[in-house]
């Protein structure tokens, strides 16, 4: 959490808007904010590789993990956490909720 930020919850779209083994990004406050929907849940994570900085839009989803399409380095959805030898650094996760069908992100504002 950012000092001096609270979190607020914003919907950013119906659940059906996200195909099924799909993404969708959005920018949420300054930051680019990418939607997954798998059969393990929706996640909201950074769009950014903690290694080479690229968008992690269009990466293979598997369960709760996402690839870089770049360099292949492997991301846990539910927390952030870097998995093989490009990168130790997580990325940032926010928490989701669907209400009546509807995706809501809780995400920092300064």
């Amino acid at each position: 959490m950012i000092k001096d930020a609270e979190t607020v919850k914003i919907a950013v779209a119906p659940l059906t808007d996200i195909p099924e083994n799909g993404t969708r990004t959005f920018a949420l406050h300054g930051k680019s904010v990418l939607v997954a929907r798998t059969p393990a849940g929706v996640f909201a994570i950074e769009n950014r590789c903690s290694h080479a900085l690229q968008a992690l839009e269009g990466g293979k989803l598997k369960g709760f993990h996402i690839f870089c399409p770049a360099h292949g380095v492997r991301f846990d959805m539910r927390d952030g956490s870097a998995m093989g030898t490009l990168t130790k650094l997580p990325i940032n996760v926010w928490d989701v909720e669907t209400i009546d069908g509807v995706i809501h992100i809780g995400i920092d504002v300064e």
